[in-house]
Parts: C-alpha cells; sequence; structure tokens
C-alpha cells in the first residue's frame, strides 16, 4: 500500500485529469516509450541539437539555446526517438524567450528534473513525477498546449523541492488540500505569466492556449499586469487566488484525495494506518515556500489559503470523508475531522460563511432553543392547568 499521493494516483482506476498534479491520476504502473510522432518537427528548424551524447536513446544532457544562440542551462532529457527529441528540444529553446521560462528552465536544471516526450497517458498533456523526477509531456498534444505546460509542470518541480512536506498519508485531509490547491494555483499563475511574456517576444501560441483553457486567470493577469505591472506581486497573488475561483476544476483534485483516503484507511497495513492522517501544516509556512517567483515570495500570508474563497469543499466530498472516517475509526479508534473546518460549497456554487463544525454547532443551539422553548410552553400549560 503507497503511503503517497503521488504513488497511489499511479495506479489505475483513478479519475483521470488533463495536466499538473491531476496526470497522476491516469499514469500506469510502466512509463510507456514514446510513441511515433504526427507533431513532430514543428519547432525543427529552430532547433539546436547540442547535446553530450549521441545515441538513439536513454538519458542525455542537453543544452537550453537561446535564439542568438546563448546557452541558458544544460538539462537532463529522455532520447526517444529522434523526432520527440527534436521537439522536446525545440520547447525548451522557445521557453527560453521568457525571463520566467529561463526562471524555471535553470531551476530544471538546478534539481536535475528528467525531461521526457512520449505517453503521459490518454487526455493527459503532461505530468510532474516527484518519485521519479522527471517531467512527461504528451506527445499528442499541439506545441503551444505543450510549451505552457512544460512551465507548469517545471513549477511543480521547484515546488516539490522547496516544500519538502508534500502531499501525504501523514498529512490530515485538510492539510493535503491546502498543498495540492495552492501548489497547483501557483503553477496555473506561473503558466501564465510565462505565457504573458512569450506573447510579448511575438510568440502568442501559449497564450491563446492558456486562454481557452483559463480565461478567468488569464484575464486577471492581464488586468494586473496593466494596473500593477507584470512583475508585481500583487499581480501574481491575484492571479495565483483567481485559481480558487473555479470549484469545479479544484473539486476534481478533492474527489481524488477522497478516495485517496478512503483507500489507505481500508487497504493500509496496521503499522501504516497508526500514524496516517495527523500531521498539519503552518499556512504561513506553506504558501511562503510554495507562491515565489524571481526567487522571492510574492504572497506571504496564510490566511489566504484557509477563507471560504479558498477552503470550501462539496458536501458530497465532505460526506466522502466522513465515510472514511468510519473506517479509520474501527480501525484506529480516532478520526481525521480536519474537513469539518472547511467551508461548504451548495450545488449553485454559492460558499457557506460558516464551516461544516460552524453549521453543527448552530443547528446543535437550535434544536437546544427548540428543546428549551417546548419545555417552557409544557411549563406554561400545566401551570394554567393548576389554576
Amino acid at each position: 500500500m503507497s503511503n503517497s499521493v503521488s504513488e497511489f494516483f499511479s495506479k489505475e482506476g483513478i479519475k483521470k485529469f488533463k495536466n499538473g498534479a491531476k496526470a497522476f491520476a491516469e499514469r500506469q504502473a510502466v512509463k510507456v516509450a514514446a510513441v511515433s510522432m504526427v507533431l513532430a518537427g514543428a519547432f525543427a528548424s529552430n532547433v539546436r541539437a547540442h547535446t553530450d551524447q549521441t545515441q538513439e536513446s536513454g538519458q542525455v544532457t542537453a543544452y537550453a539555446i537561446t535564439e542568438k544562440g546563448d546557452t541558458i542551462c544544460s538539462y537532463l532529457a529522455e532520447r526517444t526517438d529522434s523526432a520527440s527529441f527534436a521537439r522536446l528540444q525545440g520547447l525548451v529553446n522557445n521557453a527560453t524567450k521568457s525571463k520566467t521560462g529561463c526562471e524555471i528552465l535553470k531551476n530544471i536544471s538546478k534539481q536535475n528534473t528528467l525531461l521526457s516526450m512520449g505517453d503521459a497517458g490518454s487526455n493527459t498533456i503532461g505530468y510532474f513525477a516527484p518519485d521519479e523526477n522527471v517531467i512527461v509531456l504528451n506527445d499528442c498534444f499541439d506545441n503551444p498546449t505543450l510549451q505552457s505546460c512544460l512551465v507548469h509542470e517545471g513549477k511543480h518541480s521547484v515546488q516539490s523541492f522547496a516544500l519538502g512536506n508534500s502531499v501525504n498519508s501523514s498529512n490530515t485531509f485538510y492539510t493535503n488540500t491546502l498543498i495540492s490547491r495552492v501548489m497547483e494555483a501557483d503553477a496555473v499563475a506561473t503558466q501564465t505569466k510565462f505565457s504573458y511574456e512569450m506573447a510579448q517576444a511575438g510568440d502568442s501560441a501559449a497564450w491563446k492556449s492558456l486562454q481557452e483553457e483559463h480565461k478567468g486567470i488569464t484575464d486577471t493577469f492581464e488586468a494586473g499586469a496593466k494596473k500593477y505591472g507584470q512583475n508585481k506581486k500583487k499581480t501574481m497573488r491575484e492571479t495565483m487566488l483567481a485559481w480558487y475561483k473555479d470549484k469545479a476544476y479544484a473539486g476534481l483534485y478533492d474527489q481524488s484525495l477522497v478516495q485517496f483516503h478512503t483507500n489507505f484507511a481500508l487497504k493500509s497495513s496496521d503499522d501504516q494506518i497508526k500514524d496516517s492522517f495527523k500531521e498539519s501544516i503552518n499556512t504561513d509556512e506553506l504558501i511562503r515556500a510554495v507562491c515565489r517567483l524571481d526567487g522571492k515570495t510574492y504572497a506571504k500570508d496564510g490566511d489566504l489559503l484557509t477563507t471560504p474563497e479558498t477552503a470550501y469543499l462539496s458536501r458530497s466530498d465532505h460526506f466522502g470523508m466522513q465515510v472514511a472516517n468510519g473506517v479509520l475509526k474501527a480501525r484506529t479508534g480516532r478520526e481525521d475531522v480536519s474537513a469539518s473546518f472547511m467551508y461548504p460549497v451548495e450545488k449553485d456554487g454559492t460558499v457557506s460563511k460558516l464551516t461544516y463544525v460552524q453549521e453543527d454547532q448552530v443547528e446543535a443551539r437550535q434544536e437546544k432553543q427548540e428543546k428549551q422553548t417546548k419545555m417552557a410552553v409544557n411549563i406554561l400549560k400545566l401551570n394554567m392547568k393548576v389554576r
């Protein structure tokens, strides 16, 4: 039984998503070699194939090269077929047009994160696997989509090394939710800034592609760039927070986390479960570790992650956690009640200003008041009869 969500999501039968952490939901146990490319060569004219090895397959050291021929950094790449490798190099080299792209590539280089182009699973644009320290891009998607995905998954690599304490079975459900959400929100914000910079450099393909997928987020960044400046912390902070407005999108992560907690409670060994789902996290430390750009944090207040706008949970997922807690309690005698400190989401998308715990407290007070009122009425009636 795995005790990390990344391992668990690699199993079959988990909900399938498009990219980022969602891609773990679709990964197979064995990574398949790259398939033949239908879009290979789109960047071939701009690719400068600088590598330290020339074999047809295996890991090689490649170099991120600017249009002017300057080397930004080296990086590890998985050389599958020649066309896939050339396409991967093109995506990397093209990313050097952006300041944000260069920063991510340099961090990937420092962390020895492996880049690969191949089979990431159907409907999965790409993913970062922290246990393997590898980014896989799906060669079935077009270059504009993969261009920003490279930076998105690159930011997940940076987050993984910076955070240390990531999503795992030691954490409470609430903690895992806080971590997974802010990591994705920051990655999308970074991806958005990158795509905007690419458009300014004359390559608007990634920006247009991202607008189709996350229009609310791209609109937020564009408005912030005009009002505050594209490199300002407030622009990035507002863009990051805009991710939380798509509750259906965030809900996909919640469903997989509920499933993870349930499966772990059911299938883990006695030794594994005894210390599970206990750990919390300092939200100030979390947001400062994750939300960084240009080596500086753009969000410092962890309370941003625990408001009704960011710490919501659908009633169906809350019920799912109650079921998981029933299993946990039966096996250990304790519960993970952390989900009850989140804010309920109604079917129409509105969020309650009270947490589940507060709702229960209000309901309990109302029931108590009703009992007291009923008792007072009965006493009054009895006194009237005596008279």
